[in-house]
């Protein structure tokens, strides 16, 4: 008896063979059909029961039969164990269950347990160690400066700062002179030291001084924009102009048209990059030019690209960022980085009169490599004050 079995792969061929012919059968030709049109039958083999040099199987191993293979060079066995999928068990048994090994498994979950453990208690050492690290530290320092350290640390100074700042007062301060008020007056003079303040801006002939101020949003640097200006006029300087770029967020031309009608002072607003050279050859017989513009969420490409193409055609003396002193200091970092990257030349800080912490003030422009130029701390028109390194030293021993 010949039979051919027409299959996908040679595999469900054999498979098919296997299970309605058994060992028995013989295969006498296989080949591949390359212009077969039935997608499920690309492979042909031809077999028989008859007695053609057939292979015994080894006796002994289950589900090792092989089956003989005809061809040109004679007889070749092929283990039905190299197919690729295993045979199918016999019709109305049931598949034995599968077997869990439950020792493997529970020495797998021994071992997590124990590195978990392992890492608890190398946090447990590493916190010891901390703990213990600030507890020596503050033994050393001599109870006179007790207070001192407190405010200094309530001013959100790190550790680092902190321990540098008593040192060099340790040196300045005698044993024999250590009371509270020298102790203070010292450390004033050791912050004051530290502070990075810009140098005072100067107004020149022949073209106005720009000054362009960025920050996120509600950071205030309309308010300052306004308190500088308002500054600048009532000190005898009436030529102040201000550009907006600022022109689509809901009322702030209001607010800002509303506060130059008031003081009379010059309102240019900027849409576009392309408009700037015709609005500046306007401003030119002006002495100074505050340029406001939009606020916008960190991470914002578009924004960042709008504000380095004002930046470019502007070309200002000064770039300010406006931050306000009682956002996080996490949120500070990342704001400044961001702001940094964009030409800011100086730092102002808003909403002194807020923050619980004045730290920022010093550390700041000093990772930053920014100084300081003005502070804003209040809601009036006049709460604004040029950086000035003894004001702030006083705010952080305050």
């Amino acid at each position: 008896m010949i039979k051919k079995y027409r299959a996908g792969t040679f595999t469900e061929a054999f498979q098919r063979i296997k299970e309605e012919l058994g060992p028995d059968a013989v295969i006498l030709q296989q080949q591949e059909l390359k212009n077969s049109k039935n997608p499920n039958e690309k492979v042909e083999v031809t077999v028989t029961l008859d007695d053609i040099a057939e292979a015994p199987p080894p006796p002994g191993r289950r589900g090792t039969e092989k089956l003989a293979i005809y061809n040109n060079k004679g007889v070749k066995p092929v283990e039905w164990r190299n197919l690729d999928r295993p045979p199918l068990p016999p019709k109305n048994v049931a598949p034995e269950p599968v077997k869990v090994n439950n020792d493997r498994l529970i020495d797998c979950m021994e071992s997590t347990l124990a590195e978990v453990r392992k890492l608890r208690e190398d946090f447990a050492a590493t916190r010891n160690d901390f703990l213990e690290g600030v507890r020596v530290v503050r033994d050393r320092i001599p109870k006179e400066f007790n207070s001192i350290t407190a405010k200094l640390t309530k001013s959100g100074l790190s550790a680092q700062i902190v321990q540098d700042l008593l040192a060099e007062v340790m040196l300045l301060c005698p044993a024999n002179s250590r009371d509270e008020v020298s102790i203070r007056e010292q450390m004033k003079k050791a912050l004051a030291n530290r502070i990075s303040i810009a140098p005072r801006p100067r107004l020149r002939k022949g073209r106005p001084l720009v000054q362009m101020f960025i920050g996120p949003t509600g950071s205030g640097k309309s308010g300052i924009i306004s308190k500088l200006a308002g500054r600048a006029t009532i000190t005898g300087n009436p030529n102040v102009a201000i550009v907006t770029t600022d022109c689509c967020r809901m009322g702030a031309m209001e607010q800002m048209e509303a506060f130059a009608a008031a003081a009379d002072i010059t309102l240019e607003r900027a849409y576009s990059p392309e408009e700037i050279p015709e609005i500046f050859e306007r401003l030119r017989n002006k002495s100074l030019v505050l340029v406001d513009t939009a606020g916008r969420s960190l991470g914002n490409k578009e924004h960042e690209e709008e504000v380095k193409a004002f930046h470019d055609a502007i070309r200002p003396d000064e770039m300010h960022v406006v931050l306000p002193l009682n956002m996080r200091d996490s949120d500070l970092k990342k704001s400044t980085e961001v702001y940094a990257a964009l030409k800011a030349n100086r730092v102002i800080f808003t909403k002194q009169d807020e923050a619980s912490e004045q730290g920022a003030l010093l550390w700041l422009p000093i990772k930053f490599e920014i100084p300081l130029s003005y502070i804003g701390n209040g809601q009036g028109p006049d709460n604004i004050v040029s950086a000035e390194k003894e004001i702030i030293a006083e705010w952080l021993v305050k």
